[in-house]
């Protein structure tokens, strides 16, 4: 993990991550690192949208990455645990929105 400046986030879903938290956790100091849909036509939009450097179509490849300290999941409710529990279990910081 890097120092609390640097900080790299990687999101799990596109829309409301794409279009208020990037913008907003920039303006907090974070590194919008990763961002991650079931659909890829989704993930490389709202990457080359959001100038967000690595594009994942698999949740669980993403949280693996060594690249991302912190994991927000942007995703339906009905999701939100399964992915918020595998990236505590990989040691990241979660965000749940």
């Amino acid at each position: 993990m890097t120092n609390q400046a640097n900080l790299r986030v990687g999101f799990v879903g596109t829309g409301w991550a794409e279009r208020v938290q990037i913008p907003m956790f920039r303006l907090a100091g974070l590194t919008a690192q990763a961002i991650c849909s079931g659909n890829p036509e989704n993930a490389k939009r709202a990457a080359a949208t959001a100038e967000v450097p690595e594009v994942y179509d698999e949740w669980r490849t993403m949280i693996a990455s060594e690249s991302v300290d912190i994991v927000s999941v942007v995703t339906p409710p009905h999701l939100h645990a399964e992915i918020a529990i595998a990236a505590l279990q990989a040691g990241k910081h979660v965000i749940c929105e």
